[in-house]
């Protein structure tokens, strides 16, 4: 099915890629750290294909039926620490981290996971915010890419990671961790590379609906200041595509914003999403 979505080419007014949080005065800055000798169990869930579009799901063993790497690790605080930002970060501040910091978690589904892939190209990395701040805790949400090398030559390239990282606040001492694919449909991508014994190529769209690495449940706090999960999103979003600085709208609302500013109207028509890589 065809999306239409419409962009109104209108003056725009935007936070920073690097900040959610507008303030007159300098906002508090922390300082992030993971206790020495912290370290979390992490277990691993991968559901099989639940759609598919062109049937390449479906004849690629490794998701017609995937076999986890392995189902529980441990993962000390250096790995971990690899997230953390350089220097003390404000509330919504945005920051790049390393790219290779989330391959030794995403090999706990596959050994395949990789940052580039001769015929998807390189990854756009990984990216975290400080989204909210207790008494007693700090919680960081990121977002990662990456692509695995599976099978029969077949690459799979999950839309994005989530992830929420949790952290006790005076200690450093690691309380949660959750990364996953997000379930919007269509959230992957899968192509087959031309062989000799297969000279054609194949490609596929199609919705995974469970992958993910847990610690268990999310731990619960009264948190005293927090960005918005969809805002905290926003600013990640906009530090991987400068398009998402754009005014997008609904086509119907962008008809009725250049009517009343008397300004072109730019549209564009997408199958699948713009803003990760599920196709």
């Amino acid at each position: 099915m065809r999306l239409f979505f419409a962009l109104a080419c209108l003056p725009l007014c935007l936070p920073s890629a690097t900040s959610v949080v507008r303030q007159d005065t300098p906002p508090p800055r922390y300082d992030l750290r993971i206790a020495e000798g912290s370290a979390l169990e992490l277990r691993a869930a991968w559901e099989p294909y639940g759609r598919s579009k062109y049937g390449l799901f479906e004849s690629t063993p490794a998701l017609r039926s995937p076999v986890l790497a392995r189902e529980r690790e441990f993962y000390s605080g250096e790995v971990f620490r690899a997230f953390l930002p350089s220097g003390p970060v404000a509330l919504g501040e945005v920051w790049r981290v390393e790219s290779s910091a989330v391959l030794a978690l995403l090999r706990q589904f596959h050994a395949g996971a990789t940052l580039k892939s001769s015929e998807k190209g390189e990854a756009p990395g990984t990216y975290a915010c400080l989204r909210a701040v207790s008494a007693d805790a700090i919680e960081i949400l990121l977002r990662a890419h990456a692509v695995f090398e599976l099978e029969d030559d077949v690459i799979y390239k999950p839309a994005q990671f989530e992830g929420r990282l949790v952290l006790e606040r005076e200690s450093g001492a690691l309380r949660a961790f959750h990364l996953e694919l997000p379930t919007r449909d269509p959230n992957a991508d899968v192509t087959r590379r031309a062989t000799t014994r297969r000279p054609t190529p194949r490609a596929d769209i199609g919705w995974v609906p469970r992958m993910e690495l847990s610690s268990g449940d999310r731990p619960i706090f009264d948190w005293l200041h927090q960005v918005p999960d969809e805002e905290a999103r926003l600013a990640l979003r906009r530090a991987f595509y400068t398009f998402a600085a754009l005014d997008w709208l609904p086509f119907e609302q962008a008809v009725l914003r250049s009517r009343e500013t008397q300004k072109p109207l730019h549209l564009v028509v997408l199958l699948g999403a713009l803003d990760d890589d599920s196709c």
